[in-house]
């Protein structure tokens, strides 16, 4: 696979966290990074993709009168 050198600056008690679990792991830098990345990645796509399905639905609900909902929760 084709790659790219990025070039991040991070805290460095993050820094030092990432190669404690590299050395724990016997893992390089570079592949808990990008397995990290490609999570957060992930995670933030799905909720884009949740994000606009609500909208779309929301755009298709019928409306309700604040009062008549008032009066539902009343009769609880």
């Amino acid at each position: 696979m084709e790659t790219k050198m990025l070039d991040v600056h991070v805290p460095l008690p993050l820094a030092e966290r990432l190669d404690a679990l590299a050395f724990a792991l016997g893992l390089l830098r570079d592949e808990i990074v990008a397995e990290a990345i490609t999570a957060w990645l992930d995670q933030e796509e799905q909720r884009r993709l949740v994000a606009l399905r609500t909208i779309a639905a929301a755009n298709t609900m019928i409306v309700v009168e604040h009062h008549r909902v008032i009066d539902w929760a009343d009769s609880l």
